[in-house]
């Protein structure tokens, strides 16, 4: 059996990748209007979460002389962070879903399968999202930083008592892939929109979410296939 799900947020349920990248031009494109800073920087920091980044674009940006010296570079950094996150939110707000998931979420409902979420968006911020897109009664826990995606995926396992195999992670980015790979439960990929942020395409994956309704019916029935008969 299946016994619990877990999606990423952006880019796997909400088609936001974009406008969080986006968002990070925005809130400094009084400083640095052809972007050429930031583009330096989110190429350098791909893997710092929203703090690292503002706080590396406020020292890349008193460095260049695009802002007024500061004793700590961080206080601005942070500052940006907060701007940053306000613009998210009211973006992501207005962002299309990823095709499916409305449906696919009211399937797994239906079939009693508890759904998280497990992002690396800070927990108070993913929770607001998740509210303002009226998606709360889907899930069962809704997951974010500081945590690892890894830490969050071993407290869903903790929570649900579920054996690895009897989990499925859905996520659009090699990240994600890992985090499942690390734990050992299943993972399915997103890909709708022709790019992908894998290495390689998973084999488990998706154009559309309401294809995961085939993957985990499937999962289901191998996994019965292989239970020992009393």
């Amino acid at each position: 059996m299946i016994a619990c799900v877990a999606f990423d947020f952006d880019g796997t349920l909400v088609d936001s990748n974009q406008v969080k990248i986006q968002s990070f031009y925005e809130i400094v494109e009084d400083y640095d209007p052809s972007g050429c800073t930031v583009t330096e920087v989110l190429q350098r920091c791909s893997k710092k979460d929203r703090y690292g980044i503002t706080r590396e674009l406020a020292r890349e940006f008193m460095a260049k002389g695009l802002i007024p010296p500061q004793p700590d570079a961080g206080i601005v950094g942070l500052q940006w962070a907060e701007t940053y996150t306000a613009t998210c939110e009211t973006a992501i707000a207005r962002s299309p879903e990823v095709p499916g998931a409305s449906e696919i979420l009211s399937w797994l409902l239906n079939e009693g399968i508890p759904l998280y979420i497990n992002s690396r968006t800070p927990t108070e911020p993913l929770n607001r999202l998740v509210a303002s897109r009226d998606l709360t009664h889907f899930f069962s826990g809704v997951y974010g930083a500081p945590a690892s995606k890894l830490e969050n995926l071993r407290h869903i396992q903790e929570l649900t008592q579920a054996k690895p195999d009897e989990m499925l992670f859905v996520g659009d980015s090699e990240d994600d892939r890992m985090a499942a790979d690390e734990l050992g439960c299943h993972f399915a990929g997103v890909i709708f929109d022709d790019t992908q942020r894998f290495r390689q395409i998973p084999s488990l994956h998706v154009t559309n979410l309401e294809e995961l309704r085939a993957i985990v019916k499937n999962l289901q029935e191998n996994r019965n296939a292989l239970a020992p008969n009393h």
